[in-house]
C-alpha cells in the first residue's frame, strides 16, 4: 500500500480488463482505479505495515457494468458522505467526473472497507 505501488496495479488492471473483455474505456477505468487506489494507499494506509494490504477487484457485470472494488484493512477511516458524492476532496469527485458511481461499505466482518466505483460501458472519458 504505498503510492509508488500504483504504476503495476495499472498495468496489471490493463491487462486484467483486456482479459474480461470489457466493452468499455479501459483508459477511463483505469484513471478511475488510480484515484480510489490512491485514496487508500494515503489515507487508509494502517500503522502496522504487516497490515497494509490493499485488495483489488474488477468484475463485469451481466448488463456489461464494471465493477471496481479498492478495499483496505482501516475501516474504522470513514468515507465521509460529502467524499462519496464528490462534493469534497479531489479523488472520488475526479471519479465521478469520469462517469463511476461511487460507494463505500464495510466488510461484514467489519475488518475492511470497501470503495466501489460502477462504470458504465458507454460513459466517455473527459
Amino acid at each position: 500500500m504505498t503510492p509508488a505501488s500504483l504504476r503495476r496495479l495499472r498495468g496489471d488492471a490493463r491487462m486484467r480488463l483486456t482479459l474480461l473483455r470489457w466493452p468499455g474505456d479501459i483508459a477511463t477505468a483505469i484513471e478511475v482505479l488510480s484515484r480510489l487506489a490512491y485514496k487508500a494507499t494515503v489515507y487508509a494506509r494502517p500503522a502496522d505495515a504487516a497490515l497494509a494490504r490493499m485488495t483489488v477487484r474488477l468484475a463485469v457485470t451481466e448488463d456489461e457494468a464494471l465493477l471496481i472494488d479498492v478495499q483496505d484493512p482501516r475501516p474504522d477511516v470513514p468515507l465521509s458522505k460529502a467524499a462519496i458524492n464528490g462534493e469534497e476532496g479531489r479523488g472520488l469527485k475526479y471519479a465521478r467526473l469520469l462517469g463511476a458511481t461511487v460507494s463505500c461499505s464495510i466488510s461484514e466482518d467489519v475488518r475492511f472497507k470497501i470503495v466501489r466505483a460502477q462504470l458504465l460501458p458507454g460513459e466517455v472519458s473527459l
